[in-house]
């Protein structure tokens, strides 16, 4: 066995043990059990969020400064300690201070998963496989993610206690966060800044720089925030709104994962087929359209339409981080994607919350309708304008330097 193809599936085995995540389809139902108000759950939720707007840029800086590997464990091990205490809370600040822990957990994993990927793959002159490898890892989450809820569903089913799932999957968290010690840190050239400033600075002037990069960024914001608004709501509409049991709610979750999954195992052949035009549209369509059936069908029958969801959760990642990954270098990537998360954050924390204030006045669907009808000319404004810079790309006189790119795509 290829040394190479060993650590790659060193990475895999990481990603399932961390993926075991009982909690997935019952973490809103253990809130809005307690809390009674979709309003309110969306307001724990930001809490979430705004710590990442704080915490999200300097744990990128620190992956670009001291390594993958770190920012890997020290994420891991906070995530599990955010869930555990989650899993014990009751009150509204209960929820708050744990979900302030998580969210440093996520921030440092988020910074260190996919550069890790990028890195070792660049150091093993395998660049180009980054969709197809991150594909796959993301297909292993899925199916990890399709097998707890099943099993989440059960225990739930059986005890009547939903934040057993939470407290579970935590400790099996934990222990996976140990399994970092058997990765290897990538060896690239980082010419780290000896100034946080400098570094994040330099990250900043990428972005504003490369209209590429903005407009990716900002794409990806938009599908990650009607996709978040509605995997907030989703078990809240399942058992509320569709007046599905708990073993069913753990079935349907675990359909959507192993959907979402084949998908992003899928993603590099789907990305091929579709091109770099093709595939965003794509997405926006599946998404707008999912909303769009919740609000017209009242029935059981539109739990169909999370398929569609799952479906642009699992090619939103591997394809969009896939071409922002080939257009910058080593030094900045953890910072790109980490300044593109933080402006997530950023909107995240308004969108949600107006989102669950309109859910609580007016209805669930009639919230998805109104996020639809945002989401839509947005989303087609960046397409527009991502069409001509692959058009641009296209041209044989094109040099990506003078956009303050690495490469083109």
């Amino acid at each position: 066995m290829a040394e190479g193809d060993e650590r790659i599936r060193r990475f895999y085995f990481f990603r399932a043990l961390t993926s075991f995540s009982l909690w997935i389809p019952f973490w809103t139902l253990w809130v809005y059990k307690n809390l009674d108000s979709l309003f309110l759950l969306t307001a724990v939720d930001t809490a979430f969020w705004a710590t990442m707007v704080l915490v999200q840029v300097p744990a990128g800086l620190l992956g670009d400064k001291y390594g993958r590997k770190t920012v890997l464990f020290i994420g891991e091990a906070l995530f599990a300690a955010g869930v555990l205490g989650f899993g014990f809370s009751t009150e509204f600040w209960e929820y708050f201070a744990s979900n302030v822990i998580w969210a440093v957990g996520a921030c440092f994993i988020v910074s260190g998963d996919t550069p890790f990927v990028y890195d070792t793959l660049l150091e093993l002159d395998r660049g180009r496989d980054f969709t197809k490898v991150m594909g796959t890892a993301n297909a292993v989450m899925f199916l990890m993610n399709a097998v707890a809820c099943v099993i989440g569903g059960i225990i739930v089913s059986v005890t009547d206690r939903v934040e057993l799932t939470l407290i579970i999957a935590s400790l099996v968290g934990l222990t996976g966060s140990f399994t970092v010690a058997f990765l290897k840190e990538p060896k690239v050239p980082r010419q780290f800044m000896k100034s946080y400033r400098a570094q994040l600075g330099t990250g900043v002037k990428q972005v504003i720089k490369s209209r590429a990069i903005m407009i990716l960024v900002f794409f990806q914001i938009t599908l990650q925030l009607g996709t978040y608004v509605m995997a907030v709501f989703r078990s809240v509409y399942l058992k509320e709104d569709l007046q599905l049991d708990h073993f069913q709610i753990g079935l349907f979750f675990a359909a959507f994962a192993i959907v979402g999954g084949a998908v992003t195992l899928s993603a590099s052949q789907i990305e091929a087929r579709l091109k770099e035009k093709g595939s965003l549209i794509f997405m926006l369509v599946a998404l707008v359209s999912s909303f769009a059936i919740v609000f017209l069908v009242r029935s059981p029958v539109a739990v169909m339409t999370q398929f569609l969801v799952y479906t642009v959760v699992g090619l939103q990642s591997p394809v969009i981080n896939g071409y922002i990954h080939r257009l910058v270098d080593s030094s900045h990537r953890s910072t790109i994607i980490a300044i593109a998360s933080m402006l997530f954050t950023l909107l995240v924390v308004v969108v949600e919350l107006a989102t669950g204030w309109i859910a609580t006045a007016w209805g669930l669907e009639e919230s998805l309708l109104v996020l639809a009808c945002a989401v839509a000319p947005v989303g087609a404004l960046l397409l527009f304008l991502w069409s001509k810079e692959v058009d641009k790309f296209a041209r044989s006189d094109y040099d990506p330097a003078a956009d303050g790119l690495t490469r083109k795509l």
